[in-house]
């Protein structure tokens, strides 16, 4: 059995894989919650994805006295698609699992690549989209504060603005305080999600983009979009799953 782990700036997040079949995936707050999850599981191998290296380096102290093999997933890894970053030294692992788990449901699912953009969204602390051109190419993409995040910010940042319930949105004019903030968080995230799509396609003159969204605020946000999309709650974890796939060979 092998559990990966994604581990953010929130929260840690989980999948069990029986071979190549998902067969657990959870969400943990805290890390002694996992702590004892991993205990009370037959586990052959921990894979961790994480851009968090204060928890990360807790983590692989405690497991490795169990004598558990773990495997840390970097940019160095082999992987199913190409890098084509500026700075690959400052692309966070979580991005780069993303679209990598995205790229090998779509060749699996014969999502037809060659005339498409492929777009993973991640709705998480940051709002992340991802951009793979039609050639394989991971070429980067935007990073934005999350919908929770702008309402902490702004309710941080300002004397009197409250943080309201995302849930309560309704349509773009706010008529009370609260519906505002919330029209203006959801819809500056829609905005930049629908900018990016359609500046894609101008410049490449391509079909609509394929694009995969995760993360635990993707509620907020996909139902207000008029794009398909397909919602993976353990995208990052699959494509570390690839990864470790790619690399367990060279590693052993």
């Amino acid at each position: 059995m092998l559990l990966t782990l994604d581990i953010g700036n929130t929260n840690i997040k989980s999948a069990l894989f029986d071979d190549d079949n998902l067969v657990e995936f959870r969400i943990y707050p805290d890390i002694d919650k996992l702590f004892k999850y991993i205990k009370t599981n037959a586990l052959n191998e921990i894979a961790i994805c994480s851009v968090n290296p204060t928890i990360t380096k807790t983590l692989v102290e405690e497991i490795s006295k169990s004598g558990i093999s773990i495997f840390q997933a970097n940019i160095q890894n082999r992987l199913n698609l190409q890098i084509k970053y500026s700075t690959p030294e400052t692309l966070g692992i979580d991005r780069v699992c993303s679209v990598v788990g995205a790229f090998e449901i779509a060749v699996k699912e014969n999502l037809i690549l060659k005339n498409h953009y492929l777009l993973t969204i991640d709705f998480g602390t940051a709002t992340t989209i991802n951009v793979v051109s039609p050639e394989g190419y991971f070429l980067g993409g935007l990073i934005a504060p999350g919908v929770k995040t702008m309402l902490k910010s702004l309710n941080e940042e300002t004397a009197q603005l409250p943080i309201p319930e995302l849930r309560t949105y309704k349509g773009i004019i706010g008529d009370t305080t609260d519906s505002s903030i919330v029209s203006g968080v959801i819809n500056a995230t829609i905005g930049m999600i629908d900018k990016t799509v359609q500046q894609l396609k101008v410049n490449g003159d391509l079909l609509q983009p394929i694009l995969f969204a995760t993360g635990g605020n993707a509620q907020f946000i996909l139902p207000h979009i008029k794009y398909k999309i397909l919602y993976e709650e353990a995208l990052v974890l699959k494509g570390l799953k690839v990864i470790y796939d790619l690399n367990k060979k060279i590693k052993r």
